[in-house]
């Protein structure tokens, strides 16, 4: 049997080859378009994920600090807005008894502008002040 043309399969095939090898590029963050909208609302999808693993029994603890340009939260790292890093190393240390009280700051190299990441000692609440 000659057969010309395609099947609905292969060029269904053909879509997902084409869809998964361009998932990598549209997920690359870009770092020039970072703001701290964006800073503030992963930590806090990263911390409420971390405290949830904490209480189910993956780990007991985890700590958060910032090195140069980056936030981490145990293993999970978060990067700043472009020209921005870290001006202190503050270690604040979650158990599920307690949270550290901290503040961690950031500069911006270009502008001096400032913000910080304020840990209260006791519940582990947080707050971003400029």
């Amino acid at each position: 049997m000659i057969r010309k043309g395609v099947t609905l399969v292969e060029t269904i095939v053909v879509l997902m080859i084409g869809l998964l090898i361009s998932i990598p590029i549209v997920m690359v963050p870009n770092h020039q378009d970072r703001n701290w909208e964006c800073v503030k609302t992963e930590f806090q999808q990263t911390y409420l994920l971390m405290q949830q693993q904490a209480n189910l029994g993956y780990f007991s603890e985890f700590d958060i600090f910032s090195r140069q340009q980056t936030i981490f939260i145990g293993e999970e790292e978060i990067a700043l807005p472009a020209d921005w890093q870290a001006c202190n190393y503050t270690k604040i240390r979650w158990k599920k008894t307690y949270v550290t009280a901290g503040t961690i700051r950031f500069l911006n190299v270009k502008t001096k502008e400032c913000v910080s990441l304020i840990f209260q000692l006791g519940g582990g609440t947080y707050r971003f002040t400029t």
